[in-house]
């Protein structure tokens, strides 16, 4: 076989069943820009063949490309060039681009190369070795498909690269099936029919193994949901399939439970909590308010709110595990969401119900109903109840108990003010000292010792917040080499700085993007472009002139910042009004958002704007 150049350049490696990503020899190139990343994944997806300028730009800006698109096409493609290097060449052929990679260095063809191999063993009736084939191929993906894309991509094409994923799924669930594990994947296909209620086959799976397991009135009960759904959404009854594994069921007598699966009714205590926080550093006065709230006798509810990375869920699950023994009917958590695809109520009484003891088959389908069994499950109970990430009141209030004994501590980016006469604890960044400590604690406090100095700095440039200053811990602790104070002098240098506060699956920069894209464009616009005033703290006024609108649009604007967490209130000028500024590192990531998403036409005439302010600013 004739070797492509691609495949002599054997390090680079690209990746799209997860975050798009390049590496180069072992070192993963920082595609900062979404643009950029949309670019790279549109090449890899028609890997060999012409994609053509057109589908570019609408893949960039949908149907309303910009007239500059055609240049910034080919600078995108340049930027590419440039890391990829001459190994794996980015060629022009009117009217588009192609992109030659070596089938070893990209994920997607792997994916597909060790599931093909899995279904021919299947096929051959290898079934065990179809199974952990089927299951390498889906352990190459690292997440959602394509993250990181604009918008119009991800919605373009991440659909049919998970639908590949979900048939080599099932294919492996098929073949885990047949080799008897039926006990084991009753949790993994509960949650997968759950997650994707319509997919036929999933259900029947999930009929095989409780009907195996001894639980065939669960099975049945299964398809009678389904087929309720059916008619009531579509009009239609079950496929085919479907029909068969039911009526197969039906025809068989009613399987034993596996020795040891037969237990006594009992009431369920969960502990769900997650762990605590081995190295949990300060917050003292947090604690002891959050723990004499939920120690009072009646209805305790707190509140805790604060920026992206300043510690919630951290505090909320610290003091609930210093509370366990005042809630003795057990510990609930739920991930609302808030930031990444609520859950509606629905949803969230589901978990819970089932949290509390209440078997997946006997939760009501009605929103009344499960609310009504909730309450009636934490009557004369003592729960604490940790809902983390609200969205927002809504969200929250009918997931409040209706009786006084149990505790509920929630957590969420907004200030959940609506809530009648729940306390707010509004959650700020560390001080110097607990942020020195938090470091020593991360890394050992010997090394901060060391140069104290450094580690001071750390901080500072860390801006106190928590997340960052235990990622740059992190990563002194992964390179034993490398000196605090040069990791110090790397934060120092402002365009490094969000790369360096990035470690595996901890990123600032990811997080405050959470809060940036739950807000509409206007007040997008708004937080990308205030970043370019070159002042610490702005009026109202000011916000106006920079974004050329009336000072009413700007307050409302501004304030929506602040609810997102995005903008934080600094004091007032001198005629009383409130002035406001951005934590350093929000601040760096809007920066990067100017740069990537607004034309250089506006941003030169916001920033003209920005320094007509400055020279007659009355502050």
């Amino acid at each position: 076989m004739t070797e492509s150049p691609s495949d002599q350049h054997t390090g680079t490696r690209f990746t799209l069943l997860g975050p798009v990503e390049l590496t180069v020899a072992g070192e993963r190139i920082d595609l900062r820009a979404a643009k950029l990343r949309t670019v790279l994944a549109l090449l890899l997806l028609s890997r060999g063949s012409l994609v053509p300028d057109s589908r570019i730009a609408e893949m960039l800006w949908g149907h309303a490309p910009p007239v500059t698109a055609e240049a910034q096409i080919q600078n995108y493609v340049s930027r590419l060039r440039k890391v990829l290097g001459e190994g794996c060449a980015i060629t022009r052929r009117r009217p588009g681009y192609v992109l030659d990679v070596g089938p070893a260095q990209l994920d997607l063809v792997e994916f597909e190369r060790i599931a093909a191999a899995g279904r021919q063993a299947a096929a051959a009736g290898r079934t065990a070795a179809a199974a952990d084939l089927l299951a390498r191929s889906l352990a190459v993906w690292t997440g959602p498909a394509l993250a990181g894309v604009t918008d119009v991509l991800e919605a373009a094409a991440a659909p049919d690269l998970e639908e590949r994923r979900l048939v080599v799924l099932e294919d492996r669930l098929a073949a885990d099936i047949e080799l008897g594990r039926h006990a084991e994947l009753v949790a993994e296909l509960t949650g997968l029919v759950s997650a994707h209620p319509l997919r036929e086959r999933l259900r029947g799976q999930l009929m095989i193994v409780l009907d195996r397991t001894g639980r065939q009135a669960e099975a049945l009960s299964s398809y009678h949901r389904h087929r309720r759904r059916m008619a009531a959404d579509m009009g239609i009854d079950p496929g085919v399939e479907l029909r068969r594994v039911y009526e197969s069921i039906l025809a068989a007598p009613a399987a034993e439970p596996p020795p040891g699966h037969r237990t006594a009714p009992r009431r369920a205590v969960p502990a769900q909590l997650p762990p605590d926080i081995a190295d949990f550093t300060g917050r003292d006065a947090e604690v002891a308010e959050l723990e004499a709230l939920l120690r009072q006798p009646r209805s305790p509810v707190a509140t805790v709110s604060g920026m992206a990375g300043v510690g919630k869920t951290a505090l909320a699950v610290h003091v609930a595990h210093r509370c366990r023994e005042h809630f003795p009917d057990g510990q609930c958590y739920l991930d609302l969401r808030g930031t990444s695809g609520p859950l509606d109520p629905a949803e969230a009484l589901a978990v819970l119900l089932t949290g509390l003891g209440v078997p997946a088959r006997e939760v009501p389908d009605g929103v009344d109903e499960r609310l009504r069994l909730y309450r009636s499950r934490l009557a004369e109970r003592r729960v604490l109840l940790v809902l983390d990430n609200a969205a927002d009141e809504r969200q929250v209030r009918p997931l409040l108990p209706g009786n006084a004994g149990c505790g509920v501590l929630v957590t969420g980016r907004t200030r959940l003010s609506a809530l009648p006469g729940v306390p707010l604890l509004d959650l700020d960044v560390l001080p110097a000292v607990e942020g020195v400590r938090l470091l020593g604690r991360i890394t050992g406090e010997q090394r901060v010792a060391a140069d104290r100095a450094a580690a001071e700095r750390i901080v500072r440039l860390c801006g106190g917040l928590p997340l960052a200053v235990r990622i740059a811990g992190a990563r002194l602790v992964a390179k034993p080499h490398l000196r605090t104070a040069e990791l110090a002098t790397r934060l120092a240098d402002q365009r490094r700085r969000l790369d360096e506060l990035q470690l595996a699956d901890l990123d600032v920069r990811a997080s405050v993007a959470l809060s940036y894209r739950g807000l509409a464009e206007p007040t997008r616009r708004a937080f990308r472009l205030l970043a370019l005033l070159d002042r610490e703290r702005f009026a109202v006024w000011t916000a106006a002139v920079v974004l050329d609108v009336p000072v009413g649009r700007a307050r409302k604007l501004v304030e929506e910042l602040v609810d997102a967490r995005l903008l934080e209130v600094s004091g007032t000028d001198l005629p009383g009004q409130d002035k406001y500024g951005f934590h350093d590192l929000v601040r760096a990531v809007a920066t990067e958002l100017v740069a990537e998403e607004d034309l250089a036409v506006d941003r030169f005439a916001a920033l003209h704007r920005a320094h007509t302010s400055t020279a007659y600013s009355p502050e």
